[in-house]
C-alpha cells in the first residue's frame, strides 16, 4: 500500500454516487486499521486488506486499478489487460516509476497522475470519467493487454543461451 493512495482513495470515493464502485484496497500492514477507519467514517463499504495474496484473482475481480507504477505492477497490469491510473512513487530511484507509467500512457494503456497532483478531487474526476465512459475504460484495458509480453523470460533466456553458444 502507498500512504498517499491510502489517504486519498476513501475521500475520492466519498465524492462519487453512493455504491458507484466496489473497492478492494490493499493498504500494507501499517495502514490497515487507519484505512478501514477512514472508509467507516465516510460511511463507505470496501474490502480492505493489508496484502492480497492471490493477485491473479484480484486482477480478475477488478475492472480497473489505482496503483503505483513499479515495473512488476505495470507488467502484471498489462498481462491482466487491466486499465489503471498510475501514481508513480516520487522518490523512486531515477524516477523510474514515471518512466514506467509514461510507457503505458503513451501506448494509450493507462492514465497517470503524479503524486503531487493526487488529491481526492483529481482522483474522483478520473474515477467518474471511467464510470461515464465504459468503452474508454475497456479500450485502456485492451491496449494494456497488447503490451503484455508473457514470454519475456523465455525470450531473454534464449537470447542469453544464443550469446553463450555464439
Amino acid at each position: 500500500g502507498a500512504r498517499r493512495l491510502n489517504e486519498t482513495l476513501p475521500e475520492a470515493l466519498a465524492a462519487l454516487p453512493p455504491g458507484a464502485l466496489e473497492v478492494w484496497h490493499q493498504t500494507g500492514e501499517s495502514a490497515l486499521e487507519a484505512t478501514r477507519a477512514a472508509y467507516a467514517a465516510l460511511g463507505l463499504s470496501a474490502r480492505v486488506d493489508a496484502f492480497i495474496d492471490d493477485m491473479p484473482a484480484a486482477y480478475r475481480w477488478a475492472d480497473a486499478a489505482v496503483c503505483r507504477a513499479g515495473a512488476m505492477t505495470v507488467a502484471e497490469l498489462a498481462a491482466a489487460g487491466l486499465p489503471a491510473l498510475l501514481v508513480p512513487f516520487p522518490h523512486a530511484v531515477d524516477d523510474h516509476q514515471t518512466a514506467n507509467g509514461r510507457f503505458m500512457v503513451e501506448a494509450g494503456a493507462a492514465l497517470m497522475l503524479q503524486d503531487a497532483e493526487l488529491n481526492p478531487q483529481s482522483l474522483a474526476k478520473v474515477l467518474m470519467g471511467w464510470l461515464e465512459d465504459r468503452a474508454g475504460l475497456l479500450d485502456l484495458g485492451r491496449r494494456a493487454h497488447a503490451l503484455a509480453r508473457p514470454d519475456a523470460a523465455a525470450s531473454v533466456a534464449n537470447y542469453c543461451l544464443e550469446l553463450l553458444h555464439a
